[in-house]
């Protein structure tokens, strides 16, 4: 690594937000064994299951089966249409069909994540929010998906996402301005 690499490296983790908003990391630190290792990955299918986990878990404090879940979401997020990869209507789709009959949540979806997510996450019971990450943006996640549970600005005003990333980490910290497309639950009221 060039000593210019690692000074950009060490200003960039200088720069990261000091204060976050919305959930704690603890909450979403018991799926940081929730590992998506296959190739190709299905994160989509990760994503959606945590969604699901955490929203069960935190209503009803009962918490479903990892891999029920997992195989239950892959046959209607990653493996329902015949392409490779998986949009936001793939994510929003299979929460749909695993939803159908349960009238607790209705399943939203946006593009500009920015405003969406900082506005769910600001509410008096914050909600996470499935977030695509893209290579058209730069991430370094490439095409991707993750749960962000915490917004933050950084000293330039830059806004940032902690979140779930499948791949281990339930700290991962990453630009919004990486992003596109997010999908998330609405609790319906009685």
């Amino acid at each position: 690594m060039t000593s210019n690499h690692k000074d950009r490296e060490l200003q960039s983790k200088k720069n990261l937000p000091k204060k976050w908003h919305g959930l704690k990391p603890s909450r979403f630190a018991k799926y940081r064994s929730w590992i998506n290792s296959g190739s190709p990955g299905i994160c989509g299918t990760y994503c959606s299951a945590v969604l699901v986990h955490d929203a069960v878990l935190h209503k009803y404090k009962h918490s479903l089966d990892k891999d029920t879940l997992l195989a239950g979401l892959l046959t209607v997020v990653d493996e329902f249409l015949p392409y490779k990869g998986t949009f936001f209507w793939d994510v929003q789709h299979g929460l749909k069909v695993l939803l159908a009959d349960i009238p607790d949540w209705a399943v939203k979806s946006g593009l500009i994540t920015e405003k969406i997510v900082t506005a769910l996450l600001d509410r008096p019971d914050p909600v996470p929010v499935i977030v695509g990450t893209t290579r058209l943006f730069n991430s370094k996640y490439k095409n991707h998906w993750v749960v962000v549970y915490a917004y933050g600005y950084n000293e330039d005003g830059k806004l940032f996402y902690k979140a779930y990333d499948n791949h281990g980490r339930y700290q991962a910290i990453l630009p919004a301005s990486q992003t596109i497309g997010c999908v998330w639950l609405e609790e319906r009221k009685k």
